[in-house]
């Protein structure tokens, strides 16, 4: 199926909009505070989330919108429903490090088939369409990519999120012993690193959001690799209220994710990685 090539073009033009925001006001004043979930979010978040807001509603009305900062709106009905993570890694761009992103996914009947991400401190961009491939743009050349043919443990480099327990490390590394990436925040910067053959397994330690893994989802798909929940299953995005996975998420190149899975289903894996 194709899709119209508006939606890509759109997307990408207001996450680099909102990427350029971010950049801005790096360095300069803004307030953070503490949301119920005791996560971070600062004015940048809030500023990023209306620019693509508003942005989305003026050129798709008919489509839903879903955001961190906002939640739903729009039309119900709608087969098509719009993914935002105005701000992802917002601990990192607070503290000023790699790490943070910003994500436009879309779903289409509630399957990722767009996916825009751009880490604005390397102004790097990556992006995809269902059915077009997987493409990243950086230093003004867009390029195809593929995510790599490593299918050996002990070559296959790992990617995890900072703060990643000692203890769960240990273990994982006892059947995983690839190359440790370092480890870095935000659910598209990491899945960016699979798709460009720096790591090809990536494994959350904690339970995600839809907006985490849309647009990370897209593109890793496009681009050959696997996205799903630890236990193998496709991740649903069902618009239940509180719109979590409610599950530990698994992303690879592909080449050996089914044994992941197997491996994690076993012995002591599924107390370690309780998402609880």
């Amino acid at each position: 199926m194709k899709f119209n090539p508006s939606f890509r073009e759109t997307a990408v033009r207001l996450a680099r909009i909102a990427a350029n925001e971010v950049n801005r006001s790096l360095h300069q004043p803004y307030a953070q505070e503490r949301k119920a979930d005791r996560s971070l979010v600062t004015d940048v978040d809030r500023r990023v989330d209306e620019i693509l807001r508003e942005g989305l509603v003026k050129a798709f009305p008919g489509h839903t919108i879903l955001t961190e900062e906002s939640g739903l709106s729009g039309p119900k009905d709608s087969e098509y429903v719009w993914m935002i993570d105005p701000l992802d890694g917002t601990r990192a761009f607070v503290k000023g490090i790699p790490g943070f992103s910003v994500m436009v996914g879309l779903l289409h009947q509630r399957r990722p088939i767009l996916g825009v991400v751009v880490d604005p401190m390397e102004e790097r961009l990556y992006e995809a369409m269902r059915g077009e491939g997987a493409f990243q743009t950086y230093q003004g050349k867009r390029e195809q990519i593929r995510v790599s043919t490593r299918d050996r443990f002990d070559e296959m480099p790992l990617i995890v999120s900072t703060g990643f327990p000692e203890e769960k490390m240990k273990r994982f590394r006892e059947s995983f012993s690839g190359p440790l990436a370092t480890p870095i925040n935000s659910v598209g910067i990491k899945v960016g690193l699979v798709v460009r053959q720096v790591a090809d397994i990536y494994l959350s330690h904690h339970s995600v959001h839809y907006w985490d893994t849309c647009a990370p989802q897209a593109i890793l798909e496009e681009a050959g690799g696997m996205f799903t929940r630890l236990d193998g299953t496709a991740l649903q995005y069902d618009l239940a209220e509180g719109f979590s996975h409610e599950a530990l998420t698994l992303a690879t190149n592909g080449q050996r994710h089914a044994d992941c899975v197997r491996i994690f289903s076993s012995g002591v894996y599924p107390k370690l990685f309780d998402p609880q």
